[in-house]
Order: structure tokens, then C-alpha cells, then sequence
């Protein structure tokens, strides 16, 4: 059972003797069933999950489906990671980006989990060394937060042109599942049509910003989509309508 998340800001004082480390180090994505991708991930996640786009406060987010039912993970057996790709958006963790609401204006900060099972002061890598600056570890998690922060820069970009093309529409995914037929909603995903129909010019557009290669690796992820029915029906899982 996951704990009630504690989240405070890094503090070199308060984390003097802080140290994260790797057991069950998946515990808290355990329940879900979708997580968060950039595009620059579209082609090594989208060999292993079906990479789709779902709306978020009415921004279109694209996602890696681990599940094809809320709380339904199905990558994880035995409290272990059942797939070779691990998604930027949990490696860092408990190590996590929050906002900071200052009278300067709103940043954002490197935050702690203490609540964590992996957070402790007796092993793990630490947070700091013992003069008080940052450890190996820490600088290299906080690299991989902030390249994480320009690639969602990218991401959002490369939606915004292929909504600007009218690429990205909403559709059904119609499984069949231990012979009954189910339809997976609320997923957008490239239009294939459309995508045929643009115009050379068009299409030289989309190739020299370097997003054919994602859009095909989006169309291609979708043949997991039988992975994942395949996964339901060896656990003996049901999906919800």
C-alpha cells in the first residue's frame, strides 16, 4: 500500500543526511495506468506501449498506456518494472519538480517525497556530501529534470503543429477481450488519413522539424494496444466498459 505523498521543497539544511535508494522503486506508479511521455520518447516507449494523447485541463497529453482500466498497471508484477523502457517521467523519483509561488513570480523548484519508502538516512545515494554541496547524484537527477522541462517544451510544440494540420483527432479503440468486444475511450490519436492527404509542401514541413518519425512511431505503438489484452487475459483481469 502506497503512503500519502509529503512533499517539501530540497533544503540543504533539512536534507543534510537524506539519502534515496532503489528498493521497490516503482511502488508508486503501482496503480497507475498511464504515464506521461515527451516526444522524444515516442520511438524507444512506443516499442513497448501503445503511446496515445489524452486531453489534460484541455491540453492534449501524450501517454504511455501501462492498462486499459484506471488503477490497472500492468507492468508491474511482483513490485517489479516488467518492461525494458522506463519512462522519463518517473526516474527521478521521489526527487520531483513543484511550483513556487514567490512574490517574484511563479518557479519551479526541486522538491522531496519524504514519505517515501525509499527515502531514508541510513542507505541509499546521498543528497549531499558531507562539506554541504551536492552530490554526483543529486546534479545528475536535477540534469535530468530540467532536460525533461526543455523536451516538454518540444512536446508541446510538436502538438501544437499537428493540431494546427488537423492531425490529432479523437477515436475509439475497439479490443476484443476474451471474446467480448470493448471500446476504449476518451484517446486521441494521429489521423492516418489526414496525414496522407497533405500536400508535399506540407509534409516536407513536418519532415524537416523532424516529427514524421514520431507521428509514425505514435501510428506503430498502437499494435500493443494487443500486448496489453494479452496481459489482462494471463491475469485473469476484466476491463470496464
Amino acid at each position: 500500500m502506497t503512503s500519502t505523498p509529503k512533499v517539501v521543497p530540497l533544503k540543504k539544511d533539512q536534507h543534510a543526511q537524506t539519502k534515496i535508494n532503489n528498493n521497490n522503486a516503482f511502488a508508486h506508479i503501482s496503480k497507475e495506468h498511464m504515464l506521461p511521455v515527451v516526444v522524444h520518447e515516442f520511438v524507444v516507449a512506443g516499442a513497448e506501449f501503445p503511446v496515445v494523447f489524452i486531453k489534460n485541463q484541455e491540453l492534449l497529453q501524450p501517454v504511455a498506456l501501462l492498462g486499459l482500466n484506471a488503477q490497472q498497471n500492468l507492468f508491474i508484477k511482483d513490485e517489479k518494472w516488467q518492461a525494458h523502457y522506463v519512462p522519463r517521467a518517473i526516474r527521478n523519483y521521489p526527487l520531483v519538480l513543484v511550483k513556487d509561488n514567490t512574490p517574484e513570480g511563479e518557479r519551479l523548484v526541486v522538491a522531496l517525497d519524504e514519505a517515501s519508502s525509499r527515502v531514508s538516512q541510513e542507505d541509499g545515494f546521498a543528497l549531499f556530501n558531507e562539506d554541504g554541496s551536492e552530490s554526483e547524484f543529486l546534479t545528475f537527477r536535477k540534469q535530468q529534470m530540467a532536460e525533461y522541462l526543455d523536451m516538454g517544451v518540444v512536446t508541446r510544440n510538436f502538438i501544437d503543429k499537428l493540431q494546427s494540420m488537423d492531425l490529432i483527432k479523437e477515436q475509439v479503440l475497439t479490443l476484443t477481450i476474451k471474446g467480448e468486444e470493448r471500446r476504449i475511450t476518451g484517446i486521441y490519436l494521429v489521423d492516418e488519413a489526414k496525414l496522407n492527404e497533405l500536400s508535399d509542401e506540407q509534409f516536407l514541413e513536418l519532415r524537416k522539424n523532424g516529427y514524421l518519425t514520431a507521428i509514425y512511431a505514435q501510428l506503430m505503438s498502437l499494435q500493443h494496444t494487443q500486448k496489453l489484452v494479452r496481459k489482462i487475459a494471463e491475469a485473469g483481469e476484466a476491463v470496464s466498459a
